[in-house]
Formats: structure tokens, sequence, C-alpha cells
């Protein structure tokens, strides 16, 4: 006799019916109960799936990396801009220069031929030697074109990089954002580095107050308040450096960082762009702490931090000097794209950081 079969909810026997899915038996009530609960995951597929074809539909996904293109381009003009700048300039103050040498060489003959015509006391050795001085000024300033070349400097156009699509595995990314959200080195190395001299600051929201260079910043208000400050410069190429001296430091620490140029954060909304550190095991990945607390006092008055850009490697990285410290945070481009911007968060009344140039 075959053994009869419990309902899986109520256990009593008598089942009539089974799922070919879940493998259960179920009475009639439990197995109409099973299927609409079926019904409702299945509804839920549904949602799911208009979500997504609404998300492919109205997404914009190439916005952020055109925006990255175009800060390329930018960044590149901005670049020969100055290189053509600076060789017209050279150009310019040689010419000058050369002329100036043979005028004062003209000037000197003409004097001499002035003063010994007057006293009419020359002979063919005065004439021949005057002849060949201005023959010899005539064939300099002939060469003067011959002598100058426009060469290009490799070292100088370096620094302008060309870019390429490339695609790669997000979960790759994402991976080793969770296994290496922090890497510690007390061996650090600046080759290869930029240094981002023309770097200045941006009021974004919140009380402070800038140097007439913009180089220096201070939280204006007469009590605690987050104040927020970009920088200039957009970054999306190369790796680049700022140093920054904390002149001044308050109890509560100060943020360094980035965010993304392309995401407006001219609020104090969340914003999943931001990456960066309060101290150096307080780090902030995607706006939100993902290790550590804000109380430790490790930076103080007087420090120098360096905040790293690793644009080719998708990194930043922070550098304190005084403890030889240096920590390096990946960033995910789908929640952070280029171009990247540093970031400043001060909360203390007082507060002042500059960067050094």
């Amino acid at each position: 006799m075959e053994e009869e079969k419990l309902c899986a909810k109520c256990k009593k026997a008598g089942s009539a019916a089974k799922c070919y899915g879940c493998q259960q038996s179920y009475c009639i009530p439990h197995f109409v109960k099973h299927r609409l609960y079926l019904a409702k995951k299945m509804d839920i597929i549904h949602d799911i799936h208009e979500n997504l074809q609404k998300y492919i539909n109205d997404k914009d996904f190439e916005q952020s990396f055109i925006s990255s293109i175009y800060a390329w381009e930018r960044n590149a003009m901005i670049k020969i801009q100055k290189i053509a700048e600076k060789a017209r300039s050279d150009i310019q103050e040689f010419v000058e220069k050369r002329k100036n040498e043979v005028n004062i060489s003209l000037n000197k003959i003409f004097s001499e031929i002035e003063t010994t015509g007057k006293s009419d006391n020359y002979t063919e050795i005065e004439i021949d030697k005057w002849t060949k001085q201005l023959s010899e000024l005539r064939n300099s300033l002939e060469k003067l074109t011959k002598n100058i070349s426009i060469v290009e400097n490799k070292k100088v156009s370096s620094i302008i990089c060309g870019i390429k699509v490339i695609e790669q595995q997000q979960q790759q990314q994402e991976q080793s954002l969770c296994s290496t959200v922090i890497l510690q080195t007390n061996n650090h190395t600046s080759e290869n580095l930029i240094e981002s001299g023309q770097e200045h600051f941006v009021p974004i929201y919140g009380p402070c107050r800038l140097s007439e260079d913009k180089s220096l910043v201070i939280h204006s208000s007469y009590r605690a308040g987050l104040s927020q400050i970009s920088g200039f410069n957009n970054y999306s190429l190369g790796k680049h450096s700022i140093v920054f001296l904390i002149e001044k430091k308050g109890i509560k620490n100060i943020f360094f960082g980035i965010h993304s140029a392309s995401i407006d954060i001219s609020s104090s909304e969340f914003d999943r762009s931001i990456y960066g550190w309060w101290n150096l095991d307080y780090v902030i990945v995607n706006g939100d702490n993902v290790d550590g607390n804000n109380k430790e006092e490790i930076i103080q008055t007087g420090d120098k931090i360096t905040l790293i850009l690793d644009c080719d490697n998708q990194q930043i990285q922070f550098e304190h000097h005084r403890i030889k410290k240096l920590v390096h945070l990946p960033i995910l481009l789908s929640e952070c794209p280029f171009p990247w911007k540093i970031l400043i968060r001060l909360i203390n009344s007082g507060d002042c950081i500059r960067i050094l140039r």
C-alpha cells in the first residue's frame, strides 16, 4: 500500500497535488495558495523587467564617457596652447636679443665711420675693415633663421597622452574594491607624477573664504558646519599630485578626496561619486563610510598631505608626510566617472588649508 503524502504546510495526510518546482506536496487549499505565491513572484519579475527596460531607454550611458573625452580634448588643447605660446615667446626673445647685438655692433661701426669721415683720415685699410664688418653682420642676420629650428620636445609633449576606449569587467573592479579598499605602504615614489601647480579652490557651498590667489581656504563661520570646496582642474588622464598644508585644524577632521565633475554637488545632498578620507582609517566610498571611524586625530595642524589622482590606474592615494604613510583607494568608474575633481570638506570654524605650489 502506497504511503500517503503529507501537505508541506499543514502536515495533514491526503495531499492532492505536487509542485514539480519545489518538489513539495500540498493539500488543495495550500496548493492554491502556493500557486498564488508563485504568481506574485512572476509579477515581481515583470516589474523588474519593465524597470530594466525603462532604465535602458532612459539612461544616457554615453554622456559621462563623452564628457570625459571632451574634458581630455580641452585639457590637451590648453596644454598645446601653453607649449605653443612658450615657443613663440622664446622665438621673440631670441630674435630680439640677436637684433640688439647686431644693432650695438652696427652703431659702433657707424660711429667710427662718422668720426673718421669728418676728419678725412681714412685709407683702404679702414674701408676694407668696415666693409668686412658690415658683411659679417649681414651674414649673421641671414644665418639667424637657419640657426633656429622648431623640434619636438619629447619630455614636454609626453604629458599629452592619447586616449582609447577599453572595456573592463565590472565584476573584477567590484571585487578589487571590496577586497582592497585600503592598501598601505611606507615606501612611496613620486615617479611619473604631474605636479598640479595651477590647481586652486572653488567654493561649492557652506561658509568659506578664499585667499586672493585661491590657493588657501578658511572655514569662515563662527560655529561648526559643513563647508564643501572643490578644485578647479578636471582630471581624466595621467597621475597628478596635489600637496596640501594644514595651517589650522580644529577637533573634527578634514575630508580629502574626489568627486565626479559630471555630477552636480551644489548642495549637501548625498553623492555616490565621492571617494576619499576623513583620516587615514576613515574611508568614504560611493559617498558612504566603509571603514574606520572619525574619532582618531591622526592629522594635525602643520601636517603636509599629498592627494594623488592616478587616473590611468583608476585609483587615488593619500600620503601623510609626518608619519610617512600612504593609503590607496580604487575607484569604481560606474559610480565616479571621469573627469574627477578634488573635494575638500571643512567642519570646524577657522579650519584652514593651503595648496602648496
